[in-house]
């Protein structure tokens, strides 16, 4: 991070670290610290007016990402933990609304350098992800409805629905439709 830059946040925030995963083998994430990083998850759809229902339709799905990420290597529970206290600092400093404001707006964190502060961290590793997340799983079928625009429930490129089924989908795949002319419409 560019020293010159002004930082958010207090000592947590700006404590250096080196740039590699935060080690955090065995270690397992509380009911609380899910429930915590879910807030920052909703927090995303909220601030970029992107999610429907409070993100819960995605709840499942971020919960798959959330095992995976922290039963698998590489381990992300540091990372994860990592967050909660700057995300902790940072709602003591600003309060709720202005700390997720600053976290993913004005975060002076250059995605392109390496992360050795906890923030940077934070926002590299987790919050970056977890827009990723937001926006692949369905995220931007409601974008700018805040503002009048268009739900992209026929969006082309998505077909909706879990892979459970329990959600219908966007649109059927039908496979006699091909997009090419009959020869009876050529005649």
């Amino acid at each position: 991070m560019n020293e010159e830059q002004t930082c958010i946040g207090g000592t947590v925030c700006n404590e250096k670290l080196p740039a590699n995963l935060i080690f955090a083998e065995g270690q397992d994430l509380t009911h609380k610290n899910k429930e915590a990083l879910w807030e920052i998850f909703e927090a995303i759809g909220t601030n970029w007016s992107n999610a429907i229902y409070d993100s819960n339709n995605q709840r499942s799905s971020w919960y798959e990402m959330l095992k995976a990420k922290t039963e698998n290597a590489p381990n992300y529970t540091g990372e994860y933990v990592n967050a909660i206290y700057v995300v902790n600092e940072l709602k003591a400093m600003y309060g709720v609304g202005g700390a997720y404001e600053k976290l993913f707006f004005e975060s002076g964190v250059n995605n392109d350098e390496p992360p050795i502060t906890r923030l940077a961290h934070c926002k590299i590793f987790v919050v970056n992800e977890f827009i990723r997340m937001q926006i692949t799983a369905g995220g931007f079928k409601s974008w700018g409805t805040k503002y009048g625009g268009e739900e992209a429930k026929n969006y082309h490129g998505f077909l909706g629905g879990t892979r459970y089924n329990r959600i219908s989908r966007v649109r059927a795949y039908d496979p006699n439709n091909t997009n090419l002319k009959n020869e009876s419409d050529e005649k």
